[in-house]
């Protein structure tokens, strides 16, 4: 009989013409090593990236397909557990999040709003519509022998910007209640013009502005007599304008209160508050009140928030994202200030991600992906971002998108 070696001389390749092998008699590595391998990552993230920017393109609301979501947060149906993070309405999520809340402007809150500690926020102009925040502009040298006075001692005699030692003093009276009925801060004697006008100006604190509308009120604490008005007016600091909201004319008694209308829609930086009339005037009022609304940021350094749940149809033990992201602040580190982590058990246990950068997904907003992470099986898939190190005007990352791949 001859040695099995010799088969294949018996048997040659060529009689093979029919049937099968059964797997077994073939090994694995035998039709391996004639396949080459094929990676679709590179398909799956322009797949991600594509759904993506047809989402923004279309302002789409979150959806997904048998193997991938795409969120770009036009509205918050994709997201859910927020923690120190918010959405905001230019559909975007970050931690330095901005509030709206209703009050009134006066002395038991002034202190938390305006800038009381920069002199560039504040400032009086006088005789004249124009505005100068720096003090070097063509009213900058407003001093007593410019007929121009601080309170009625000359120690507070000061150019248009208010000395930092000054403005608590000038606020103070404003939307205090000083005892003294003859007490007064600022008076106009220059008799070379026909009104003696002044702008006394304010600035909110940074990331603060306020809109105010409602029934606004003072005190006069100057004597009686007709005088030409008080008018408010909205203050936009950056751009050097003011838009009057709302004006009292007419007769004032000293000690008497007063009310003014103010109708506006419209978020300011600072606020401005004019006197005029044909005769020496003083800002001589206090108790002042603004009712309207506050709009500030609100900053904390670590934050996080989830994706709403998909249900797979099959247990899932890889998965993979897409996300894009603006450095609106500084330049936030991936795997450090930005965290990507995925579940496909409904959030029970997370895999920590390694995001490497893709190419930008538009001027500006940059993308990240990565690609068949291994997490705990199962059918519940989600995603979890988390921030670090954020901080207002220095560090500060805004998620724009992102698509899951399963």
């Amino acid at each position: 009989m001859a040695n099995y070696k010799d088969l294949k001389y018996i048997f040659p390749a060529s009689s093979i013409t029919s049937g099968t092998f059964s797997d077994a008699r073939i090994a694995a590595s035998n039709v391996s090593q004639h396949a080459t391998s094929f990676d679709d990552n590179k398909i799956v993230n322009d797949i991600s990236t594509l759904g993506l920017r047809v989402h923004t393109q279309e302002n789409l609301n979150a959806s997904n397909t048998n193997s991938a979501s795409f969120d770009v947060f036009q509205d918050s149906s994709g997201i859910t557990n927020l923690t120190n993070a918010a959405r905001d309405s230019n559909e975007f999520i970050s931690t330095i999040a901005q509030t709206e809340s209703a009050i009134t402007l006066n002395n038991s809150n002034y202190t938390t709003y305006i800038d009381t500690t920069d002199n560039d926020m504040m400032s009086v102009v006088k005789n004249t519509s124009g505005l100068s925040s720096s003090g070097s502009g063509s009213h900058a040298d407003i001093t007593i022998s410019n007929n121009v006075n601080f309170a009625s001692s000359s120690s507070y005699q000061a150019n248009q910007v208010v000395a930092n030692s000054h403005e608590a003093t000038l606020l103070g009276y404003i939307f205090g209640s000083p005892a003294s009925d003859t007490a007064y801060l600022i008076q106009n004697t220059d008799t070379s013009n026909t009104y003696r006008l002044i702008y006394f100006n304010i600035g909110f604190k940074t990331g603060v502005t306020f809109k105010p509308n409602g029934t606004a009120g003072f005190r006069w604490r100057n004597g009686a007599g007709s005088f030409q008005g008080i008018t408010f007016y909205g203050l936009d600091v950056s751009g050097n304008s003011r838009t009057e909201v709302g004006e009292y004319s007419g007769s004032v008694a000293n000690g008497s209160s007063y009310t003014q209308s103010i109708s506006n829609s419209t978020f300011y930086s600072g606020m401005s508050f004019r006197t005029y009339h044909s005769g020496d005037q003083s800002y001589m009022w206090d108790t002042l009140s603004v009712p309207g609304t506050v709009r500030q940021l609100s900053t904390t350094a670590t934050g996080s928030f989830e994706g709403a749940t998909i249900t797979a149809g099959a247990s899932t033990s890889k998965m993979g994202a897409v996300i894009t992201y603006q450095d609106n602040a500084g330049t936030n580190t991936l795997n450090t200030d930005i965290i990507l982590k995925l579940s496909a058990d409904n959030g029970s246990n997370y895999s920590t991600a390694t995001l490497t950068a893709l190419p930008d997904f538009a001027t500006g907003i940059k993308m990240a992906k990565v690609n068949d992470l291994s997490v705990t099986a199962g059918t519940q898939l989600k995603y979890k971002i988390e921030f670090a190190n954020q901080a207002s005007g220095s560090k500060e990352a805004r998620i724009q998108g992102v698509s899951l791949q399963y």
